[in-house]
């Protein structure tokens, strides 16, 4: 017999799928417990599948809420779910591709999705033919349920398409084609979800992809004046992997292919121009064709700093010109911070006061990829990549491509925005102008004479934004006020932008003290030993701003200590220093609760700092030692506990690293006469550095 659920648990699960809707924490965690329980049952699956499939009069909301627990049960319990289970599930799934509502259809795709991709598309090797017939159907709903579903293999099993099935064929030889044929379909849903689909064939320069990619090329371009924004950000990414993988594709093109860009990168929907603009980025990486893009250079660079404009909706988020200093952050604005090697190209401010904004070149590591300009900043909601930051990277990386040549078009619309009376323009400006930095360093240096002073006069702007982008752009020419602005100039160029950060540290609204210290801590590590003789009105600044900022702010200011600890060296070792420094910073470490997020930036400053005063540090080394072990002992304990007792969570191994740091930096400074700490406890911080390794 066909199964049926039993009336009243039914019920019970509805009512319990209802209540899932509720903020009351109290009854989320009631209602996790009972889901976890229902886990075990055997049949909960099945009740799953039918609240999602069969109860077509129940909302969709609970419908979906009953998709996405079958989708995650079956992925947590793929290997144990009992084989007629699993059949019962495929059966009727495919069965109820065509439901009405998107949001079910959608949801139930996942879940074939997922059975696909855990079970491998040997294990149902009727979906993919199901699927491709069920395009032909006259029913719209059954053909982009279909779709949905395809797209979300293809995504999830892109490289298994490519293996012969048990017959021998190769699933894409049959799909390809037939994707390519949805390019002109009448729906632009459809048209999308066929260029995206293909698009990631063409990515991952797929074999079956190659005997096609003429027949892509064509169909694309038909596409490019397409009247739906989603279809147009499609071609705009199709177009980019053909740069990244097959250039030789759009050589015999490349003149229209450019202008076309240009002319998308300017789209009044900024996410399609954001898309086109991400163009520019890949073509400056394509080594033996970069030479390719001078001659429209004229109309691309223009064309970007118009795109580095704040848009309306970016000022709704960002425009604050608030007083909030001493408003205090929620937990939610702190993001999550892990140990690394200490370096400043990360801190910026051009994306709007964040701590990893638009400074820095995007060269600087190539695994950060776009990081440079890809923030995290004070809103969620504007975390996300944007044109304006995808226009600003890729003026750098044009700049770093082309050096001084790209300057006779820069120039001339740098001086009409610099000067312009529209502050966001004049901001973009300042943005362009710290973008160009690196490359353009050599033909900028003429103008900085006078450009510098006009930068940190902008540190005192009535706009917050202005003030932060231009403590962020004057840092990018920091090195050139410390080394080349001439001989004994270090007064004219170099002190007043020193002075100008320090002041502009203390700023009342947030996002500009980031800023300002993000770009000091840039400016100190360039000037190293140039910054001994200013130590003492740099520590008084940096003992102001421990009590005036919020904890967001904290975790730049704990970076800019440690990096003038680095900077000074042994110059810090002065008793008036020490005086001014450690009580703040080691009572603030001390008092820490150990998994605080400023545990891993307090520990790197105390490090750097340990490092500078040598033998000094030594009154302040026995409780951060015994603390480091501690906590080295502790976490790895935990994290044996927890390979033991899945209930127990894995603790952030990083806390181990940073305290193995800061425990070697003390041994560092202390020399031999750390030895008595060494012996501790029977040395027993050698047994934890053996378990560590």
């Amino acid at each position: 017999m066909e199964w049926q659920p039993e009336p009243e648990s039914l019920r019970q699960l509805i009512q319990l799928f209802n209540s899932t809707q509720s903020v009351d924490n109290a009854v989320q965690q009631q209602n996790n417990q009972r889901l976890e329980e229902l886990r075990r049952v055997p049949d909960f699956i099945n009740y799953l599948l039918f609240v999602l499939i069969v109860m077509k009069d129940e909302n969709s909301t609970v419908r979906a809420v009953a998709g996405l627990l079958l989708k995650n049960n079956v992925r947590q319990d793929f290997t144990s779910i009992p084989p007629h289970v699993l059949e019962y599930v495929k059966r009727k799934s495919i069965d109820a591709i065509g439901d009405p509502d998107t949001l079910v259809r959608h949801t139930l795709g996942t879940v074939i999705a997922t059975i696909v991709a855990l079970g491998k598309i040997r294990s149902w090797p009727e979906i993919l033919p199901r699927l491709m017939q069920l395009l032909d159907s006259p029913d719209y709903p059954v053909v982009e349920g279909s779709w949905d579903i395809l797209r979300k293999i293809c995504d999830e099993c892109t490289r298994e398409l490519e293996e012969p099935l048990d017959d021998g064929t190769l699933p894409l030889n049959v799909m390809l084609p037939r994707f390519l044929s949805f390019f002109s379909s009448e729906s632009p849903t459809l048209r999308e979800y066929a260029i995206s689909t293909t698009t990631l064939f063409v990515r991952e320069s797929s074999e079956c992809m190659k005997p096609m990619m003429d027949t892509f090329v064509v169909e694309l371009f038909k596409r490019a004046n397409d009247d739906n924004p989603e279809v147009l950000k499609a071609v705009c990414k199709a177009v980019v992997a053909l740069i990244e993988t097959r250039p030789d594709m759009l050589m015999p093109e490349l003149e229209n292919v450019v202008n076309y860009m240009i002319h998308t990168s300017q789209n009044s929907d900024p996410d399609i121009a954001m898309e086109a603009c991400e163009f520019w980025l890949s073509f400056c990486e394509q080594e033996e064709m970069v030479e390719s893009l001078k001659p429209f250079l004229s109309q691309v660079i223009p064309t970007l700093m118009r795109g580095m404009v704040y848009s309306e909706e970016d000022l709704m988020i960002l425009d604050n010109n608030d007083e909030d200093a001493v408003v205090p952050d929620s937990e939610q604005d702190i993001k999550p911070r892990h140990h690394r090697a200490r370096t400043h190209e990360h801190h910026g401010a051009a994306a709007g006061g964040s701590s990893n904004s638009d400074g820095g070149s995007i060269h600087e590591d190539e695994d950060d990829d776009d990081d440079e300009y890809d923030s995290d900043d004070d809103d969620d909601v504007y975390s996300e990549w944007n044109l304006r930051k995808c226009s600003a990277a890729s003026l750098d990386v044009i700049s770093t491509a082309f050096g001084d040549h790209i300057l006779e078009f820069v120039l001339p619309v740098l001086k009409e925005e610099l000067a312009s009376d529209d502050w966001r323009v004049k901001e973009a400006g300042i943005l362009a102008l710290g973008a160009i930095a690196e490359g353009c360093m050599t033909g900028m240096q003429p103008h900085l004479p006078s450009l510098l002073p006009y930068l940190i006069q902008w540190f005192k702007h009535e706009k917050a934004l202005v003030r932060s982008i231009a403590c962020w752009s004057a840092s990018r020419y920091g090195k050139w006020a410390i080394y080349e602005s001439g001989p004994n100039m270090l007064a004219v160029y170099f002190e007043p932008l020193l002075a100008g950060l320090l002041e502009t540290m203390m700023d009342k609204n947030k996002r500009v003290q980031e800023a300002a210290c993000s770009a000091f801590a840039t400016l100190e590590e360039e000037a190293g030993p140039y910054m001994v003789p200013y130590i003492q009105p740099v520590l008084e600044t940096l003992m102001r701003a421990f009590s005036l900022y919020q904890r967001k702010n904290l975790i730049i200011l704990y970076d800019a200590v440690g990096t003038l600890a680095e900077a000074v060296g042994s110059e810090l070792n002065q008793p008036q220093f020490i005086h001014m420094l450690m009580p703040n910073v080691i009572e603030r470490w001390e008092d820490l609760p150990t998994d605080d997020h400023h545990m891993f930036p307090l520990s790197e400053c105390l490090s750097a700092i340990a490092l500078a005063l040598g033998p000094s540090f030594a009154p302040y080394a026995q409780v951060a030692y015994e603390r480091c072990v501690q906590i080295v002992g502790e976490t790895l304990q935990i994290c044996q506990q927890s390979h033991l007792d899945p209930t127990i969570e894995t603790p952030d191994m990083d806390l181990v690293i940073v305290a193995l740091d800061f425990i070697s930096a003390i041994v560092q400074a202390l020399g031999d006469s750390s030895q008595p700490l060494i012996a501790e406890h029977n040395g027993v911080v050698l047994q934890l550095i053996g378990m560590c390794m």
